[in-house]
Parts: C-alpha cells; structure tokens; sequence
C-alpha cells in the first residue's frame, strides 16, 4: 500500500505534462542513479520527462541504462520540477531557473541541511542515499523494475562507499537484497563503477597520491590537485571524483581534504572523516553536507586555501 508521500508525487507526475528531474552540480553516483530512476518512473507514467545536472555528463557513469541522452533538456519551461539529492537550491545551479518556474515542486533528498524548497518536501537524512529513499517511495507502487533497479542499487553503492562507510547498516542491507530481486547484474554493475577507470584516470591516480600531504602527526590528509594535475593526464575535474578515499584510508588520518583547483582561481574541495563533524568545517565556506562527508568552494591561491582548509579541519578534529 502506497503512503500519502509517494501518493501525492504519483499524483503530482500524472497530472504533468513535461517534467524535469534534476541532481546537483558535480554529480556522483547517487545523483546520476537517481535522476535517472525517477526520470524512467515519469516515463512509464507516459510522461515526458527529462533528466539533467548542470554539469559534464560525468564519464563514470555512462554505462548505466537511459544514459544517452542525460543533461540533454528539451524544454525551456516544466510545469513540474522534481529535484533529487539537492541539498539546496544553489545546487541545482544553471537549472534553478526551471524550479522557480515550475507550477509544483517536488525535493527529495537526504542531506540534513536540506531547508525544504519545494512544495512537496521528501527530506530523509538517516537514509544512506536518496536512491535509498527512491526505492522506499516506489518499491510498493508497481513501477520499479530492472532498470530501474540498476539505477538505485548504483546510488546506493557509491553513496555507502560500496557499503565500506558508516552510513551502511541493516536497511542499507536489506534495500540492496531487495533490488538484486529485480534481477539486476551486480557483478557488472560493480565493475563498471570500480573496475573500468580510463587511462587517464589512472595516470591522475597515480600523480595525485604523489601530491598528499599529511599533518597533525598523520591526521589529516591533504591531497592538492591542480589544473596542471588534470591537464597534464587529460583529465576534467570531474574524473577526481573519489580520490579523496585514497588520502581517508591511509593508517592514522582522521580527516581527508582534497582541493581541486579551477578556472578563475577557485578549489572545490571535499572533506572526509572517521569522526569529526566536516560538515562544520565546510560551513565555514558556505558549503555544507553530511557530517562525515562535506564540500564547499574556495577562491584564493594555493597556499591560501591550504592554510585555510587546515584550519577548518582542526577546528572539528577533535571536537
């Protein structure tokens, strides 16, 4: 039986005629998956619908299903808009001009900073994953079905660190039991997302883990990368997504920061921890996330940034 929440965004899908449904900036796999899972969803519904994130189609992805044509919008205008795993509106970035233009809004996610900017509010943060909370709304409705199963199983993954991070438990467990009953190949899905790195990716890898510095006696990690880094291996910023774990699994270190560098003189930079709140830290800057996995963006020179995200750090490390 479905409940009121899945019942008023069913509702809210029939009664559309084209739809956007959009992740953040950057996109990781939770997003992605999502997207496209609720995107698939309008589809069988005979919807219209497009998926999309201000961004490059990251690359890492692209052997999910329905793939082709993500970030791909038809419309300059959607009579309902439907973001997924936007922590806030800023982070829908180009495409917050849809949302204000949207006659309803629907906001599903699972970060704890979420200030409910929709007209439909579906805001979880003890769920791992917004995929997680995808498969909650609409494993009891009829509509889910191998690809989209593909689609969620894969947010999951990436969001639990392939269910390596805290944020893993029991539910988490039986959620991907449950999607592996739509018959989905984990064993692909697995290789694909952790086993099928370009070249290039490899080679930044490689250049990378030669840049990380540790401080504290070991307890943080920092892992610089620069535009040169990228250039360098012919790489985009978006292939970094995931070297922060090289720097948080080293023996000792309690926070890991990496600082991307870009156009412009910024760095997007991500902080990881084993206990500390990082979210606190990444406030600091505007950003925010969960409270072991934060980012934010930082204008300034290289050793600016540096100094200030060290400070960042060690103002939680030991909180």
């Amino acid at each position: 039986m479905m409940n009121k929440v899945t019942t008023d965004i069913i509702d809210a899908i029939k009664s559309s005629e084209h739809i956007m449904v959009c992740g953040h900036i950057r996109p990781d796999g939770d997003c992605v998956g999502a997207a496209l899972a609720v995107r698939h969803i309008c589809q069988k519904l005979g919807k219209t619908a497009d998926a999309v994130c201000d961004a490059d189609k990251p690359s890492d992805y692209a052997f999910l299903p329905e793939y082709d044509d993500f970030c791909a919008p038809r419309y300059k205008t959607y009579d309902l808009f439907i973001a997924v795993d936007c922590a806030t509106e800023k982070r829908l970035g180009e495409y917050q001009a849809q949302l204000n233009a949207a006659k309803v809004k629907i906001n599903i996610d699972h970060h704890h900073t979420n200030p409910l900017y929709g007209d439909i509010n579906y805001v979880l943060p003890e769920k791992c994953s917004t995929c997680a909370i995808l498969y909650d709304l609409f494993s009891d409705c009829g509509y889910l079905d191998s690809v989209s199963a593909t689609m969620l199983y894969t947010g999951i993954s990436t969001d639990t660190g392939h269910f390596m991070h805290s944020n893993t438990d029991g539910d988490v467990f039986r959620t991907a039991s449950e999607l592996c009953g739509y018959g989905i190949d984990v064993g692909q899905i697995n290789h694909d997302l952790y086993c099928n790195k370009s070249f290039n990716k490899i080679k930044l890898t490689a250049r990378v883990l030669q840049s990380i510095i540790l401080y504290e006696n070991g307890s943080i990690a920092l892992m610089p990368i620069m535009l040169d880094d990228l250039n360098g291996c012919g790489c985009k910023s978006e292939d970094t997504e995931g070297l922060i774990n090289y720097a948080s699994s080293i023996s000792g270190v309690k926070i890991a920061i990496s600082m991307c560098e870009q156009p412009g003189n910024l760095y997007r930079v991500s902080f990881r921890s084993v206990d500390a709140d990082v979210s606190i830290a990444a406030a600091r800057f505007g950003g925010g996330g969960h409270r072991l996995a934060a980012g934010c963006i930082i204008n300034g020179n290289r050793y600016d940034v540096m100094d200030k995200v060290l400070s960042a750090a060690l103002s939680v490390l030991n909180k």
